[in-house]
């Protein structure tokens, strides 16, 4: 069983009991870089940082550490457009559970005062930045979700 907790911009401070208990208990946490430096020292757990490019390596991540209790930082919540989705796809419904935390578009639409079902959600992650384009319309309200500063556009901006 992989558990995947989704951790915010507050940090260890903004995570439920669970997930807390989950990350102490773990043997390996798993994320990236700047989750895994939200985690206190009381985490002991071996700390492993997400390879880049993550999809081809991450069978053979996790097949490294069968058998150990494994927890999975992800922001906000891992199954919207996150590596919850992904591990489901790559180990089934069963062997995953999930506890997510606020996702990224419900932050977003509560600070700029947007109602959620009012907001196109567009993500470039592994997509090229043209994929955009499609959504870009006059008074449409969207929210771009991408991989961090690695982003780079291919072209200038409009």
């Amino acid at each position: 069983m992989i558990t995947v907790a989704g951790i915010g911009a507050d940090g260890w401070d903004g995570l439920p009991d669970a997930a807390r208990r989950a990350l102490e208990s773990a043997e390996v946490v798993m994320g990236g870089p700047r989750h895994l430096d939200l985690l206190p020292a009381s985490v002991r757990a071996e700390r492993v940082a997400w390879p880049s490019p993550l999809l081809p390596a991450l069978p053979g991540l996790i097949e490294r550490h069968a058998g150990r209790e494994v927890c999975v930082l992800a922001s906000g919540d891992p199954m919207f457009y996150g590596i919850g989705s992904t591990l489901v796809r790559l180990v089934g419904a069963a062997g995953v559970r999930v506890l997510p935390h606020v996702s990224s578009l419900s932050f977003a639409c509560a600070r700029l005062g947007w109602p959620v079902e009012q907001v196109e959600t567009v993500s470039l992650v592994g997509r090229p930045p043209e994929t955009l384009n499609a959504a870009a319309l006059p008074g449409r309200r969207i929210v771009v979700l991408g991989p961090g500063p690695a982003l780079r556009p291919r072209s200038p901006p409009c």
